[in-house]
């Protein structure tokens, strides 16, 4: 069975929701109403700048009582949802999107190119057209069950849309390229959001102090903030002056130190150095013979480094090369490293 490519513009698209000529049929579609406005606002600022978005699958079917055919939405539900509400002025955009000009403004308030830009985009349909009902249901499972598997991050991305979410989003979006130059991300590490594990790691030391952190660690600190966020701009604050210290100096970008979970332990270093974070004392009091070695041996950044491109060369390192190379995300290893870090830096 084939599918018709049929790319159809936003604005005729919109219009055939309003005049109920393409439909939602509940068989396939999640309840409305799943997406948050920032989500929405998110996909409407894709539109106004013309990045490629996922296909929308329609089913077309005759509906005998108006003798007229009618499309039905197969995959699409959310975007569609979006879509009409803006063309229809009932939403305004997040105050938050990174694009200034869009930031808190209705569709009746772009200027007239940006109007055009939104109306004009090419959305990429597949239509179904003189099949059986059964053959698109299982079109529509196939296509459901032949997806590559999501990783954690994907997970998390996909299941919250609260404001939590977008801040690490934000994060991304501030810091990716200047790490990614640094080789800290790779390619594929900004293709798996992975760079959204980093952030989120740090704002739950942050919040939390340290801890093993794992799928359920991470999901729950997502889950506390979907539905509000009322430290977010503490968060920020925090994060952003961490990361902007780390980027300011060039001892720190070695290459055995752009790791991530090095990074995170660099960065609330900086974090704590510049405003002091209940977080900062814990590791000296759970380790407090760590603590007194470190502060006897006086160990350089130079030879943290040395200690981890070559381990069995500096045994006394040994505590601190074990919990840098193994075990990365465990609480003790965590706390071990940050003070070893925290003394050289």
């Amino acid at each position: 069975m084939r599918a018709i490519f049929a790319p159809m513009p936003v604005g005729d698209y919109c219009s055939a929701l309003n005049d109920e000529k393409v439909i939602v049929n509940e068989d396939y579609q999640r309840n409305d109403g799943l997406w948050t406005a920032q989500a929405r606002s998110f996909f409407i600022e894709s539109i106004l700048l013309e990045y490629p978005i996922p296909k929308i699958y329609l089913y077309a079917v005759v509906d005998l009582s108006s003798r007229t055919t009618v499309k039905e939405i197969v995959d699409g539900q959310q975007r569609s949802s979006a879509l009409k509400l803006f063309y229809n002025n009932r939403i305004r955009l997040s105050a938050k999107i990174e694009t200034e000009r869009f930031r808190g403004k209705k569709y009746n308030q772009l200027d007239d190119e940006d109007q055009t830009r939104f109306l004009s985009y090419q959305l990429p349909i597949d239509q179904f057209s003189g099949v059986p009902e059964s053959e698109v249901r299982e079109a529509f499972r196939r296509m459901n069950s032949s997806n590559v598997p999501l990783n954690e991050e994907e997970q998390r991305n996909a299941k919250f849309q609260g404001p939590f979410k977008w801040f690490i989003h934000h994060l991304g979006q501030e810091f990716n390229s200047r790490l990614f130059a640094l080789r800290l991300f790779s390619k594929r590490d900004l293709v798996r959001m992975s760079d959204s594990k980093t952030y989120a790691d740090i704002a739950f030391v942050i919040d939390h102090g340290f801890a093993t952190t794992k799928a359920p660690q991470l999901d729950a600190l997502y889950r506390k903030y979907n539905a509000s966020f009322d430290d977010e701009e503490r968060f920020l604050t925090l994060i952003s002056s961490g990361i902007e210290s780390f980027l300011a100096k060039p001892s720190l970008h070695q290459p055995p130190l752009l790791k991530s979970h090095i990074f995170q332990t660099i960065v609330l270093i900086l974090i704590a150095r510049q405003n002091s974070q209940p977080y900062d004392e814990i590791p000296e009091l759970a380790f407090p013979d760590t603590a007194a070695r470190v502060a006897a041996h006086r160990f350089t950044l130079d030879d943290l480094v040395a200690a981890l491109v070559d381990p069995q060369n500096y045994p006394e390192l040994g505590e601190f090369t074990s919990s840098t190379l193994q075990k990365t995300n465990v609480a003790e290893a965590r706390m071990i490293r940050y003070i070893y870090f925290k003394a050289a830096i």
